[in-house]
C-alpha cells in the first residue's frame, strides 16, 4: 500500500485555497497551533492521510477515534494536521504525497509552521520568517518577523517549500523559538502572526490562559504511551501525541 491523501467527504477544495501544514516540531508548536485553530474555527474534517506505515495507531478526541493526520477546511483555509511525528525514513513519501495533492488543488497560498530550538535572547517566543515573494517578505518585515538569511530546513516542510518555489506558489514559512515541550505559549505567538498575515480572527487568550493544563495533560499521556510501549525502542520525539 502507497502512502494516499485521501479527501472522503467529497468536498472540493476551492482553488486558490490557503494552505496550512502543522506537522510536529520542536516543542510540538506547530501542531498545538494547528489543533488549536481548527478547534477555534469550527473547522470541518474533509480527509485524511492514510499509509502502511501508520498501522496501528490512532489519536481519540471527544470519545471518537481518529486517524492521526487529518485535513480539515473553513472556506479557503485548508489546514493538514498531524498529531504523530513521521519516521525519518518515511518523509519522502509523505511529501511526495502532499505535493501530488497540492498538485491537484492548486493552492493560492501556502503556509508551513514550526517550533526551532530557542536561543538565548531577551525576547521569548521569537518568531522567524521565509517568504518566497516580495509581497510576503514585506508583510513580514511589517510584522517584525525576523527574517532567515541563511541556515537549512529539513524535513516535509522543505520539500513543499522547494515545490512552491519551483511552481510559483507563494508560500511562507514561520519558526517560533521554544525551549519547552510542549510550549503552548510559542504557538500562541506564532497564531498571532498567522492571524495579521492571513486576516484571521483566531482568540488565543485560552491558549495562553490554559497553557500550564496542556503541559500536564501532555506529560500524562506521554507517560502512558511509555508504559504502554515497553519493549520498543521509541523516543519521545518518534511516537508524539497531541490533545487540546
Amino acid at each position: 500500500m502507497t502512502t494516499e491523501v485521501c479527501i472522503y467527504k467529497g468536498k472540493k477544495i476551492p482553488k486558490n485555497s490557503i494552505i496550512i501544514e502543522g506537522f510536529p516540531s520542536k516543542g510540538f508548536v506547530s501542531t498545538i497551533a494547528a489543533k488549536y485553530m481548527i478547534d477555534e474555527l469550527d473547522m470541518e474534517l474533509i480527509g485524511y492521510i492514510e499509509s502502511d506505515k501508520l498501522k496501528s495507531v490512532a489519536v481519540i478526541h471527544n470519545s471518537k477515534p481518529m486517524r492521526p493526520i487529518r485535513i480539515y477546511a473553513r472556506g479557503n483555509v485548508v489546514v493538514v494536521l498531524s498529531e504523530l511525528m513521521i519516521p525519518l525514513k518515511h518523509l519522502s513519501e509523505f511529501s511526495s504525497a502532499l505535493i501530488r495533492w497540492l498538485r491537484d488543488i492548486s493552492p493560492g497560498e501556502v503556509v508551513l509552521l514550526a517550533g526551532i530550538a530557542g536561543k538565548n535572547t531577551e525576547k521569548a517566543h521569537e518568531i522567524f520568517g521565509l517568504a518566497n515573494t516580495d509581497e510576503l517578505n514585506l508583510q513580514l518585515m511589517q510584522l517584525n518577523v525576523n527574517r532567515v538569511e541563511e541556515g537549512m530546513l529539513t524535513g516535509i516542510s522543505s520539500d513543499i517549500l522547494l515545490y512552491c518555489v519551483e511552481n510559483g506558489i507563494p508560500a511562507i514559512s514561520l519558526m517560533t523559538e521554544t525551549k519547552n515541550l510542549p510550549d503552548p505559549l510559542a504557538a500562541a505567538s506564532m497564531l498571532a502572526i498567522v492571524n495579521k498575515i492571513l486576516g484571521l480572527q483566531v482568540d488565543t487568550q485560552r491558549l495562553v490562559d490554559e497553557g500550564k493544563k496542556i503541559e500536564t495533560m501532555f506529560n500524562d499521556i506521554t507517560t502512558q504511551v511509555k508504559r504502554g510501549q515497553e519493549g520498543y525502542k521509541q523516543t519521545l520525539e518518534n511516537y508524539p501525541s497531541m490533545y487540546m
